[in-house]
């Protein structure tokens, strides 16, 4: 997963380069620039929604704390 996430940054670097460069000329191609907007964005949907699976992974291999013992529950 870990490469994964690694190529979708190196792709969505690229991508961000290729808009500043098309930003850049002296006449810039307005679809060619929203088309790798797109582009961009979706990568970045991508990517973040990795980061959140790496994160749940995360949390849920951790134990989770017990609830005996607690106030609340003290009444029951």
């Amino acid at each position: 997963m870990k490469q994964l996430l690694k190529a979708l940054r190196a792709r969505h670097s690229i991508v961000a380069a290729k808009i500043d460069e098309e930003q850049r000329r002296p006449q810039p191609d307005g679809i060619r620039v929203r088309a790798l907007k797109k582009i961009r964005l979706h990568l970045k949907e991508q990517i973040t929604l990795l980061e959140r699976g790496d994160a749940m992974k995360a949390s849920a291999a951790r134990p989770k704390a017990s609830n005996f013992g607690s106030p609340l529950l003290a009444g029951r």
